[in-house]
């Protein structure tokens, strides 16, 4: 063992030799360009002839004899190659280098024996060149490889295949292709609000959800636990704050906190239904402003964006400060197209109340400029309600007569005012009586005064779980809000406009 190290240092100490030996004959060899300069052709030979004898007493000069007659015609005539040109300057390139690396080496401390110094110096010329061709590669494998979007997995879901997707999602799914190529790394989570409709939007992206546990304790407390990396991550949490309320909304707070702690570089929370936003104001002494609450949890967590959907009430974007952007969207737009292919005779747009008009009129103008439907209604009922959830009176504003009248509203709790309005246009003379809501809450006895009122038909968004009682509802139809999410997330992640969605 100690032979071959004795060996092998000999071998390094003998390579410096050599390499410094080529040094001082490329000096020589400059020294005698420069003064050549000045002396006949034939003594300026002799200097290049006896530094070639140099070099090639080193092994530093390869074909020696061409390579000096090479010189000589270049030095005789007035053309210079750019060959000999290049490789001079190269070889000068190198010399600084050496006397760099020699001045490194000389200046360490003087106890360091001839050994020491010329492995430091030999180990630091093989790491250079293998960073040098290190490099080159990874640049070329960089700029011809097509990453996907770094999220869970880059397989797409197996129900993602061409032959099960329409027209539509196949052109979503090549733009979700080509700007894998210059995302970072996205990473989609879910608690347990809605899981099914997580999937769904993951289904549409093309990854799969991130690995969680969001469970609970024997003692009923939230245990959160992230099983993959989200360092310097893009992240997107889909949690509605539905019933049951408090467990979701701290099953999202838990998860904000998880992801922050482990280092993810941004936070964006997916909320399809916002709980407590009915209480955004004060309507009476000493009663809290729980939308506002809310939303000061969440951004105390940490969060950096909202996604949400059909919010009760425009100002509750208000609530978050102006670091927390709020993306309100209009799921007014999954309908457009259900109610778009059926056959309505004379359509009235209702508002429910006097704070859904604005609502209304935008259904309205919806269906007039996507379906050319030029001859539509507006119309609206005042109701005036006992307490909270009873209503005591309604009045109709506008002309339904033989008209088919699409009562549209951001929720459905109870479906009492619901049911009661369509009793109202029914006995004004309405041919049919449509629904429609974003939020299909459908709480204690919702779903049965639904199946037994005037209806023709009720309209819901998945951003609820449905139930069985639900599916068994005739009256009840509910469309999927995942390809709005879904492409809200993807132009988010890829910084592309998200109003674009809406016109």
């Amino acid at each position: 063992m100690i032979a071959a190290r004795v060996a092998s240092r000999k071998m390094l100490v003998s390579k410096v030799v050599s390499a410094r030996t080529t040094s001082l004959a490329l000096r020589t060899l400059r020294t005698s360009t420069s003064t050549a300069a000045t002396e006949d052709v034939a003594s300026a030979s002799g200097a290049w002839k006896s530094a070639a004898g140099v070099l090639l007493a080193a092994g530093g000069l390869v074909g020696g004899a061409t390579t000096l007659t090479m010189c000589e015609q270049s030095r005789q005539s007035n053309v210079r190659d750019p060959n000999t040109i290049y490789a001079q300057n190269a070889a000068a390139k190198q010399m600084a280098e050496d006397n760099k690396e020699d001045m490194h080496v000389e200046n360490m401390k003087g106890d360091m024996s001839c050994y020491a110094k010329v492995a430091v110096l030999a180990e630091r010329r093989e790491s250079e060149k293998l960073q040098r061709q290190m490099s080159q590669p990874r640049q070329q494998a960089e700029e011809e490889s097509a990453p996907a979007i770094r999220a869970t997995s880059a397989k797409p879901a197996p129900d993602a295949s061409p032959s099960s997707i329409t027209e539509e999602e196949q052109r979503f799914e090549e733009q979700t292709r080509q700007a894998k190529k210059h995302s970072g790394g996205l990473k989609l989570f879910s608690g347990n609000g809605n899981m099914a409709l997580a999937s769904e939007i993951a289904r549409f992206l093309g990854i799969n959800l991130g690995k969680a546990t969001v469970g609970r304790f024997a003692d009923g407390e939230v245990n959160v636990m992230v099983h993959e990396n989200v360092r310097g991550k893009d992240t997107y949490i889909i949690q509605p704050t539905c019933p049951p309320v408090n467990d979701n909304i701290m099953e999202l707070l838990l998860m904000v906190s998880t992801l922050r702690r482990a280092s993810a570089r941004r936070i964006t929370v997916v909320i399809p239904y916002y709980g407590y936003a009915r209480q955004d104001r004060k309507m009476q002494a000493r009663v809290p402003i729980s939308a506002a609450d809310v939303a000061r949890l969440l951004e105390s967590m940490g969060i950096d964006r909202v996604i949400a959907v059909d919010l009760h009430c425009g100002q509750i974007q208000g609530f978050f400060g102006p670091r927390v952007p709020v993306d309100n969207l209009d799921g007014g737009v999954v309908g457009l197209d259900y109610f778009g292919s059926k056959d309505l005779h004379n359509p009235v747009v209702v508002s429910p109340d006097a704070g859904g008009v604005y609502r209304a009129k935008k259904f309205k103008e919806g269906l007039a400029y996507k379906h050319d439907m030029q001859d539509i209604g507006l119309a609206m009922i005042i109701k005036q309600r006992a307490r909270a959830g009873t209503v005591d009176q309604m009045d109709l504003v506008g002309d339904v007569t033989d008209c088919d009248c699409i009562i549209v509203d951001d929720m459905i709790d109870t479906a009492g005012t619901l049911c009661k309005a369509a009793d109202v246009l029914v006995a004004k003379g309405a041919r049919r009586v449509f629904a429609f809501a974003s939020h299909g809450l459908l709480s204690g006895p919702g779903n049965d005064r639904i199946a037994n009122s005037k209806l023709e038909e009720c309209v819901i968004l998945n951003t609820i779980p449905t139930s069985p009682q639900r599916e068994a509802n005739e009256k009840l139809t509910e469309l999927s809000v995942a390809p709005l999410l879904a492409q809200t997330i993807f132009n988010i992640h890829a910084k592309k406009s998200i109003s674009a969605l809406f016109k």
